[in-house]
């Protein structure tokens, strides 16, 4: 079963190493890629306050890189990979629910 929120959620990841880094670029990034992740299923309120958790640490992980600092740089980037792991799964259980309940994936 293909689960096409997975590919705006992996659009949600820090980009590397890139030396023109705009931290509005990203964060607007991110929150339009959770936008397409929660119109792709059915969410739950678990998984709204999990798309915002993840938009908010995604501003501090790019506030972070603007600052560098390294030491925060690197604990704001785990808190944004945790976040967008917990979001994940609950995108996971909202995605078989949506299945479950209408008996054919939600698109």
């Amino acid at each position: 079963m293909t689960q096409h929120w997975r590919r705006f959620l992996a659009r949600s990841t820090p980009p590397g190493a890139v030396l023109n880094f705009s931290v509005d670029e990203f964060v607007l990034e991110v929150a339009i890629n959770l936008r397409y992740c929660l119109n792709l299923v059915h969410p739950t309120s678990e998984c709204v306050d999990l798309a915002e958790l993840v938009l908010l640490r995604a501003r501090h992980y790019s506030e972070a890189r603007m600052g560098d600092k390294s030491r925060l740089f690197a604990e704001t980037e785990d808190a944004l990979a945790q976040a967008t792991r917990l979001l994940e799964i609950e995108l996971e259980y909202c995605s078989t629910r949506g299945v479950k309940s209408n008996g054919n994936q939600v698109v």
